[in-house]
């Protein structure tokens, strides 16, 4: 039997990136998938019948997850579809690049923290809502980034919203565990995502080069991580954080190769 058989699994951001790499994960290992997408409808049409001819049923919706309502109305359509959730990725947010000091306004803030920060918060609260009703709680994965351990210039603003995803973690698996709820997060660093791959100064190999295990992140390296924590065989772990990393965080100080966009 495989690992997530008969198990209902809400994705956020799942239409690229690393949210497709955690899908096909999820799919692998045999759940019922729930997508979440926000801006490229045609990314996640393709996911989707990728999956469906595995054999693998697939519900999709579109939403802005830094608007409630809509947050609100993904929500709503999943209990309505399936009553209850088993696991829950928690993956969508924003990313703002390379932003020095000398340009950080309140309109990016505004708009890195209402998808970064309240959407994870207000869609863990519907998740454990959700989980509740199972006699056998559920998973939540946080999606982080490594950058709240270790980062470069430019980053604090994005950084300061993925601690705050930390933070987060921990609080609600101490709140939740009583339901037999598990929180947990994944800080992933450097992985090699679709819009890296197509840009031109981009360079896998100088990248690899700052990485101890001398290779570039893939999207399933991170998916085969969330699928363990969303099983039983990671049944004793919550609260945590996991760099997914190659080992980077352990060098003292980073080239600007290494720019992680997770």
């Amino acid at each position: 039997m495989k690992a997530q058989e008969g198990k209902r699994a809400l994705i956020t951001g799942a239409a690229r990136g690393i949210g497709a790499g955690i899908a096909r994960s999820f799919a692998a290992a045999g759940a019922e998938l729930f997508l979440h997408y926000r801006s490229d409808p045609a990314a996640a049409e393709a996911l989707a019948a990728e999956l469906r001819a595995t054999g693998t049923e697939v519900h999709l919706y579109r939403a802005d997850l830094g608007k409630l309502e809509e947050l609100d109305a993904m929500f709503d359509a999943i209990e309505r579809e399936w009553g209850t959730l088993d696991a829950a990725v928690n993956n969508a947010g924003w990313e703002p690049g390379m932003v020095p000091l000398e340009e950080v306004t309140p309109e990016i803030y505004e708009k890195l923290t209402s998808v970064n920060i309240r959407g994870t918060l207000f869609a863990s609260l519907r998740e454990i809502a959700l989980m509740k009703h199972n006699p056998s709680g559920g998973s939540i994965i946080n999606i982080g980034s490594v950058q709240q351990e270790t980062t470069v210039p430019g980053r604090t603003l994005y950084a300061m919203s993925k601690g705050a995803i930390h933070a987060l973690t921990g609080e609600l698996a101490l709140e939740a565990g009583e339901f037999g709820i598990r929180v947990n997060n994944i800080a992933p660093g450097f992985i090699e995502v679709e819009r890296l791959k197509r840009s031109p100064s981009y360079n896998r190999e100088a990248v690899a080069t700052d990485i101890p295990l001398g290779r570039v992140g893939q999207p399933e390296d991170i998916g085969a991580l969330a699928v363990f924590l969303a099983s039983s065989e990671s049944g004793f772990i919550s609260g945590d954080t996991i760099i997914a990393d190659g080992g980077l965080h352990r060098r003292l100080a980073r080239s600007r190769n290494t720019i992680s966009r997770t």
